[in-house]
């Protein structure tokens, strides 16, 4: 009803019971209300969402939320959403929403499995954007039921709350590293413009990067090729020093570590070791293990590595530390030949720096790779496992590149922190994306070209139900053999 402060001129354009009228700001809002039970037996009122304005001495001027108090849809309310895309990922990536749902609460399972959804869709999108994917998208029928919201205050919260309270974060890390047997860990510097940021500082890119860095940890599956783990660094922390705290925060055991030269030291190596866990590493040049192993010139043996329909000749001499560990020394016979082909061919064109003495002294080296492990494996599974650690790097070029998480703009610690596990799920959606398009065995068909096709599909409301639009038979049956399936219509009540 209408409050006794509210002017007449006002008031008798009121559009009807159950509705109330507030005095904000110098302007006349009407909200809808409700009568609620209370606890305590009496009758309370539950105020509702806002339906319109009310201009003195002129009328009620009803918003989209006006066909909500009539029973009826709004004039204005999107009737065509974007749909293929969105039930494309929900159909493949449905586990990870399952891994969300069963550390989290449904509700903000499903908000960040949304978030991350319309990230991994349109690439990095700043906080008060994302609401209007979300409002044109599946997925706003999809989790209407629930009381989220993706407007850039409720986002801002989630991402403080994710960096805040971590404990369902951990759990859910932790539950995919012990799926785990082999996982390759590295960094990646993000250039942060925030000129008020408590990771932000000058790092190793200044001068790639042209501004202060944040920097991202992540653990990746050598054998699933799913991201495990991320977590934000200050921009001056370098990859050695970060593994402390990894390992202090997350549990491994029978994990076989596989990472690059960055995080050597001694006592990095002790940790890897740990609890049945093992290594593969680089050995940087300045070592004494890498200078140790290179006055031998001999190679004692050698194998075939192969990779798909590649194969390479790759000759080894294997060099014991201790009784636990020991180093490889590698040379990919024909990259070696192709180094020095290109070397020689350098100096010919007269490029700066190609000389006689430098060919000399490093025709022997082009090709070598100087391994450190205590895995107790063959010679050529090392080198095997340790070619799987690329999956790492192509996975941050989708960073990089398709997901452009180049700028991130985020001042505060925990948003930014928050964010960091926004950015892994929606990498875990790109990989479980990455997968199911590989099933086709058709190399002619990318990732990019399945989303393209999926983006036409729409869904159309008339009356009360969605229906399928702008779809073609050959993009239905490719979806099938991905285990997609549209959905053809949907009905839905008011």
């Amino acid at each position: 009803m209408a409050s006794a402060t509210i002017p007449e001129e006002v008031s008798r354009f009121r559009p009807g019971p159950c509705t109330e009228i507030k005095h904000i700001n110098g302007h006349y809002y009407v909200y809808m209300y409700q009568s609620v039970h209370l606890q305590s037996g009496r009758w309370g009122k539950k105020t509702g969402k806002s339906i319109g304005t009310i201009i003195p001495g002129q009328g009620f001027v009803p918003n989209r939320n006006y066909g909500l108090y009539t029973g009826e849809g709004s004039a204005d309310e999107i009737t065509i959403l974007e749909y293929g895309q969105y039930a494309l990922i929900g159909a493949v990536a449905a586990d990870v929403k399952s891994a969300l749902e069963s550390h989290f609460p449904l509700d903000r399972a499903a908000q960040i499995f949304a978030y991350a959804s319309i990230l991994f869709v349109n690439g990095f999108t700043h906080l008060d954007q994302v609401h209007r994917y979300y409002e044109q998208c599946w997925l706003s029928q999809e989790f209407k039921d629930f009381t989220f919201r993706m407007g850039k205050t409720a986002l801002g919260t989630l991402l403080e709350n994710l960096g805040r309270r971590t404990r369902r974060i951990t759990a859910y890390e932790q539950a995919a590293v012990d799926q785990s047997s082999a996982i390759a860990i590295d960094g990646h510097a993000i250039r942060s413009c925030s000129e008020e940021n408590d990771l932000s500082e000058s790092g190793y890119k200044f001068r790639e990067l042209g501004e202060d860095q944040v920097n991202l940890l992540m653990g990746y599956d050598t054998v699933s090729k799913m991201p495990l783990f991320a977590r934000m660094y200050r921009g001056s922390c370098n990859d050695k020093s970060k593994i402390e705290d990894l390992t202090a925060l997350l549990s491994f055991s029978g994990v076989l570590f596989i990472v690059d030269r960055g995080f050597y030291s001694r006592k990095n190596l002790d940790r890897f070791s740990e609890n049945e866990n093992t290594f593969i590493i680089p050995v940087p040049t300045n070592a004494d293990a890498f200078q140790i192993a290179m006055k031998d010139p001999m190679y004692t043996d050698s194998f075939y590595y192969r990779a798909g329909k590649k194969q390479a000749r790759i000759e080894y001499r294997e060099r014991p530390i201790s009784g636990t560990e020991s180093v490889y020394v590698f040379r990919d016979i024909d990259e070696n030949e192709k180094c020095r082909f290109n070397y020689i061919h350098s100096m010919e064109l007269g490029k700066s720096g190609y000389t006689q003495e430098g060919f000399n002294k490093n025709k022997e080296l082009f090709g070598v790779y100087v391994f450190q492990s205590n895995s107790g494996l063959r010679p050529e599974e090392i080198f095997a496992a340790y070619k799987k650690r690329w999956g790492i790097e192509t996975f941050y070029q989708y960073l990089k590149n398709r997901g452009d998480y180049n700028d991130l703009m985020i001042q505060d610690y925990y948003k930014e922190q928050g964010f960091s596990f926004i950015m892994l799920i929606a990498g875990q959606i790109h990989q479980k994306m990455i997968a199911a398009v590989k099933t086709l065995n058709d190399s002619t068909i990318s990732t990019q070209d399945v989303l393209l096709a999926a983006r036409c599909m729409k869904m159309e409301r008339r009356g009360n139900v969605w229906s399928l639009k702008n779809t073609r038979k050959k993009d239905l049956e490719l979806f099938k053999k991905l285990g997609f399936e549209p959905a053809l219509s949907v009905t839905v009540s008011n």
